[in-house]
């Protein structure tokens, strides 16, 4: 017999606010953080860069995801 699980829905918030033409401004739920470039290309170094923000994200989603497999096969890491 197979099992079908209902498809899950998510819906999420997530605002910016442009104040330069390099920072952005991101809200997400209460939490707050800024994507900038360094200041040699005109930014102000206030947050990671658009690009070194994606690459986190990859990074804590296989962080995560790696944790869920792990546990869900009784895999300690």
């Amino acid at each position: 017999m197979v099992t079908v699980k209902e498809k899950t829905t998510v819906t999420q918030r997530i605002r910016g606010n442009c104040p330069t033409h390099s920072r952005t401004e991101i809200s997400v739920r209460d939490v707050k953080t800024v994507v900038d470039e360094p200041k040699e290309r005109e930014g102000t170094n206030m947050g990671p860069t658009p690009t070194e923000t994606m690459v986190a994200a990859l990074i804590a989603c296989t962080n995560v995801i790696t944790h869920k497999c792990a546990k869900k096969h009784g895999v300690e890491l």
